[in-house]
């Protein structure tokens, strides 16, 4: 298999183009085609666009993960490691800001494909945690019930 098999191109359907208030003009007869004119950058002011809010590349993906990381190992040392107790409702709770907000994402269909993973991944490990304690809770139960009743000699 070549690279360029491996390779996928998004068709028109799967990419949706930044909608734009200002009309679309064609190069001045004095301008080269391949010159953009000088334009501003867009303002937070400016309602109805749809913007990427995070552009980069693996490098910054990358530095992502880092920080990530790094806020939830200083979380476990300054709370004693009870954070993880939470960690399981993180993507659930992300994932429900995803399918809220998926429609003003670059890609929604992506997003709301993410966000029901998530949710789905976050759901299933919570179970088991619960379906621990609870197996957790009988054993002692029945650890108890058999110390009392003497059949645990």
């Amino acid at each position: 298999m070549s690279a360029k098999e491996r390779i996928v191109d998004l068709g028109p359907e799967d990419v949706r183009p930044v909608p734009s208030s200002e009309p679309e003009t064609s190069p001045e007869k004095d301008q080269p085609a391949t010159e953009q004119p000088n334009t501003e950058p867009a303002s937070p002011a400016d309602k109805g666009r749809t913007r990427a809010t995070f552009l980069g590349n693996t490098y910054d993906l990358a530095a992502l993960g880092a920080l990530g990381s790094g806020v939830l190992a200083l979380l476990s040392c300054v709370t004693c490691n009870t954070v993880y107790y939470c960690l399981p409702l993180l993507p659930i709770a992300l994932g429900v800001v995803g399918l809220v907000a998926a429609e003003q994402s670059v890609n929604a269909r992506r997003t709301r494909t993410w966000s029901w993973i998530g949710i789905a991944a976050g759901i299933i490990i919570t179970l088991v945690i619960l379906a621990a304690i609870a197996l957790y809770v009988a054993f002692i139960a029945l650890m108890l019930y058999m110390d009392y009743t003497g059949k645990l000699d």
